[in-house]
Parts: C-alpha cells; sequence; structure tokens
C-alpha cells in the first residue's frame, strides 16, 4: 500500500483494529488494461461522477506517467465532491453538477471509521444511533459529518509506524480534525469477513481487499477568523471539544483529502493527495496575502511546543508557521491549472498535491502482487524532489 513518507494514518491507541487495518499491506492480483485507447495527453473532463476504475496509461509509453496519474487523481476527486444522491451513501445524483454544494457529497456519505469500528455495525446505508458525541443526535444522510477527532471512537494527530506523533493547530489557534472513511466495496468486506474485530483482523492478515476499494482520508478547520471563507468548502459540522468532551456544531473548512484507491493495474493503491490553495506557502516569507491557515504570519519557536502526542494542553494549541519545503511537481502545477479553470467555483481553490503510485520492476511488466508498497518502489520514490507531503495530512 503506497504511502507519503509524512502522510497521516489512522491510528489509535493500540489494540484498537484500526490502527492495524491501515497499515496492513494489502495486495492482489492485477494486470494493467484499458478498454478504449488512452488519450494523451489526457482529456480534461469535469463531467463524470464515476470514479475511474484504473490509471489510463497509453500502450508502449515510456515517459514519466505522472500526467496520466494526476489526470486520474483528479477525476477522482470530481466523484469524490459530487452531490449526493439523496437518501443514497455513496452515490452520486446525476441530475446534479460538481460545483453543487448545496446537499451533501459523495465523500461525506461513506461509511464513517466510528460506524465500522463498533461491537456491531449496521447495514451500508443505516447510520448507527451510537455515535462519537454521544448525544442522543444519531447523524443522518444531510447531516452526516461529526468530527470528534479526540474521542475513542477517533484520531487525531500525524501518526508515524505506529504512534501518533502530533496534533496540528491552524493560526487561528483551534485544532485540525480529521475523518477517515470507506466505500461500499471495501465496508462489505471488512463487515463481512468481521475485521472489526480484532481477533478476526489478525486471523486474517495479510488482509487482500477487492479492486475498487477506496479509503478517504479528510482534514478540516474550525473556520472562525479564516480570511476569504468562500475560497473554501464549508459545512456544518458536530465537533468535540477536546477539554470537556461536549460536541457543537461549528462552521467548518475542508483543507485536505487523501484518496486511497486499489486498482487492478496497481495492487498497491494509489494515492491522491489534495489540499486547499491558501494553507501554507512556497517558502518562508513575512507576509502572505491573503492570510493564510497555517502560515506565514508570526515568528517561528525555536523548538515545537506542540511536540509529543497529545499535546502539553489541549486548551491551549501554541501556534506557529508551516512551509511547504519540496515544490508540486511542475507537471501537477499544469495538471491543476487546467482542472482549476474547468472546474471554477469553489474547487478551484483547491490542488492536487501529489499522486503516489506503484512502479512496475520491469517498464512494460505488470506489478506482481507481492511487491511491497514501500516508498522505494513508488513514484515519486526516495530521493524524488517532488512534494511527499500534504499540509495538515
Amino acid at each position: 500500500m503506497p504511502r507519503s513518507r509524512k502522510t497521516i494514518r489512522l491510528a489509535l491507541k493500540a489494540p484498537t483494529p484500526i490502527a492495524v487495518l491501515l497499515i496492513v499491506l494489502l495486495y492482489s492480483p492485477g494486470a494493467e488494461s484499458a478498454e478504449t485507447p488512452c488519450p494523451n495527453p489526457p482529456v480534461v473532463s469535469i463531467d463524470s461522477s464515476n470514479v475511474p476504475n484504473d490509471v489510463c496509461v497509453p500502450d508502449n509509453f515510456t515517459g514519466n506517467p505522472i500526467q496520466f496519474f494526476d489526470d486520474f487523481s483528479w477525476k477522482s476527486f470530481i466523484a469524490m465532491v459530487w452531490p449526493a444522491l439523496s437518501g443514497q451513501r455513496g452515490t452520486p445524483d446525476p441530475s446534479r453538477k460538481v460545483g453543487d454544494t448545496s446537499v451533501a457529497l459523495v465523500f461525506q456519505t461513506l461509511k464513517n471509521d466510528w460506524e465500522v469500528f463498533q461491537p456491531n455495525p449496521t447495514d451500508w446505508e443505516i447510520y448507527p444511533t451510537s455515535n462519537p458525541c454521544n448525544d442522543g443526535q444519531p447523524p443522518s444522510f444531510d447531516d452526516p459529518l461529526i468530527l470528534a477527532s479526540f474521542s475513542k471512537f477517533g484520531n487525531l494527530g500525524e501518526a508515524g509506524f505506529g504512534d501518533l506523533v502530533h496534533a496540528l493547530p491552524a493560526q487561528n489557534g483551534t485544532w485540525v480534525r480529521y475523518a477517515t472513511a470507506f466505500n461500499e466495496i471495501e465496508y462489505h468486506q471488512i463487515f463481512a469477513d468481521q475485521l472489526y474485530k480484532l481477533d478476526s483482523l489478525k486471523k486474517a492478515s495479510p488482509i487482500t481487499f477487492s479492486n475498487n476499494a477506496i479509503d478517504i482520508k479528510s482534514s478540516w478547520i474550525d473556520m472562525t477568523g479564516i480570511a476569504h471563507p468562500e475560497r473554501y468548502y464549508t459545512r456544518k459540522a458536530r465537533v468535540m471539544d477536546p477539554v470537556s468532551g461536549q460536541c457543537s456544531t461549528k462552521l467548518v473548512g475542508l483543507v485536505g483529502i487523501h484518496i486511497v484507491h486499489k486498482t487492478s493495474s496497481r495492487p498497491q493503491w494509489i494515492w491522491s493527495s489534495f489540499e486547499q490553495v491558501d494553507t501554507a506557502p512556497a517558502s518562508a516569507a513575512p507576509a502572505q496575502t491573503p492570510p493564510l491557515a497555517f502560515g506565514f504570519n508570526r515568528g517561528m519557536p525555536g523548538s515545537d511546543p506542540n511536540a509529543g502526542f497529545p499535546p502539553k494542553d489541549w486548551a491551549k494549541p501554541v501556534v506557529y508557521n508551516v512551509v511547504r519545503v519540496k515544490p508540486i511537481h511542475p507537471s501537477t502545477q499544469e495538471t491543476n491549472a487546467q482542472y482549476q479553470k474547468a472546474l471554477g467555483g469553489v474547487w478551484q481553490f483547491y490542488q492536487l498535491v501529489m499522486t503516489q503510485w506503484p512502479v512496475p520492476p520491469e517498464a512494460g511488466k505488470p506489478i506482481p502482487p507481492n511487491q511491497p508498497g514501500t516508498p522505494d518502489h513508488t513514484f515519486p520514490g526516495t530521493r524524488a524532489t517532488t512534494s511527499f507531503a500534504n499540509v495538515t495530512l
């Protein structure tokens, strides 16, 4: 399962099963194929609500296929932020267009991690009455977002190899919240094999998930005091206070999203990482216009005041700057510009940071299902100058 070296990965206190589930290596056989010839260069399109089944690279293509993988990422992103069909989880509404944010979006209606890892998970379409806020208000299709990252149901912090190592504050002095969800293909397998139980998970490991299983990991910030909120996708969410443990309704903005997709040609999965464009600067600068959600608006401390997890004081985040160290690949920037222009609206203010994909051991050969999904077997690799990290994920 390819992984960016600084990617947030869901990791709860051991022995919670989801921590094990997301770090297990997931393999299955597959061969690269395409029913129709792949256009070269890829054709920018925002009219389809369907997640592409696989990346489409032309036969005998010998160069860096980054533009094809980035196109795959953007088309996947569009499908995930498509307006959802009312009452049907994970299903796009064909009567609406991307950019319509008046209803819940497809990715918000997938099965949340806190729904999956219950003693008795509900069927795909049903929201459980038990939820992280424990406030007697079960979520619904129209009001699905619960951000309780500080509870036993959720996660908060950047994950290393099995350990939570950090919590991230925005410039407005609030903590970033995270949500993780699974599509129907993946959830049905987890449910059928009872992988929400630690004993079942251990017996089944290593797990082989079906092709077109998808994980979604998203990051959100409290929009209080954020400059130009019209440039963010926002919605109301129930957000848990880390001190009191109580939930309240707040306006939150989407700042990052991972789309993790297993395909037949890439059994180690493809990672697509997006973020809002006003998060952090490309270099250390004394001022930014508009002010950015994570810097550069203040001086830097000599050492990290929020190091460790949990931080010293949930009630008092110490704010500092976040700066992008490695630039986004020039080809990815070009693809971003094309899709941003085509999309307009709020989604023009989101960008693909990188696509990470498994590379075959030999050009033109299928990827063996037992090939590791470690960085040295993926693009960008271990010594690349392209970006490995999303600001918040």
